[in-house]
This record gives C-alpha cells, sequence and structure tokens, in this order.
C-alpha cells in the first residue's frame, strides 16, 4: 500500500506501508464494537449481551459479561479500570469494573500456622 506523506517543506513524498494480519476472530454474533486495555493484554469485544474478552490474542476467550442486549458501543476507562457500555436506543450508560483474579498455587510452599486456613496470606519477598 503506498499513501502520501507532506515533508515539512510542503513536498509530497510516496510513504510504504505494509499491513501483516496478526489474527482473525470469527465469531457467534456480529461484533458491535471492540477496545483494548492500554497495555495491549485485554482486547474487549462486544457483541449482543455479551462482551467477549480475550487475552494476549488469544484464540478463545477467557472471559465472557454479560450486558444488555441493547448496548452498541463499548470503550475502556484506562485510568479507572473500567468497561463503559453505552446504548443509542435506550439512552443508557452502564459502567463495569474490571478487576483481574488471578490464582496462585501455594501447594508445596512453606506454611506458618494451620496449612487448612481458609485464607492464605501469601508473601513474595524474594524478588531481584
Amino acid at each position: 500500500m503506498t499513501a502520501l506523506l507532506l515533508t515539512a517543506n510542503g513536498h509530497a513524498a510516496a510513504l510504504d506501508i505494509e499491513a501483516t494480519t496478526l489474527k482473525q476472530f470469527d465469531l457467534q454474533q456480529p461484533p458491535l464494537d471492540v477496545d483494548t486495555s492500554p497495555d495491549g493484554k485485554l482486547m474487549f469485544i462486544l457483541t449482543p449481551g455479551q462482551v467477549l474478552v480475550y487475552s494476549n490474542m488469544g484464540n478463545e476467550p477467557v472471559n465472557r459479561i454479560t450486558v444488555g442486549s441493547h448496548f452498541d458501543s463499548l470503550t475502556f476507562a484506562e485510568d479507572l479500570d473500567l468497561l463503559i457500555l453505552s446504548s443509542k436506543d435506550d439512552q443508557r450508560v452502564k459502567m463495569v469494573r474490571i478487576d483481574l483474579v488471578s490464582e496462585i498455587s501455594t501447594e508445596g510452599s512453606p506454611v506458618i500456622g494451620n496449612p487448612d486456613a481458609p485464607v492464605t496470606l501469601a508473601v513474595f519477598d524474594d524478588y531481584q
């Protein structure tokens, strides 16, 4: 693909652009809107009634967030970790907080106290 570039002195120059498809998603429903987290690790695809959450360009969604089927637009507010959904027809806006939860296995790790306690506090103090 060739595009036109205007230089600082006002002259035109040709600029070549190469486009490479990295991933294509075949969805079961039509995509209504798409946004990503600022770090690019999460992609949110709004379809009728749900938001599909993909991680690191994976092939399958890592999560699905059920929303009303009337929402037709979304954006990610990075400072607040919020998905903001809007509906033109219903004149409605919905904010959904996104909290990333990771399970960490403590099996085989040293324990102080009751190993069968309902809550485990893990301390990571060996960073270098």
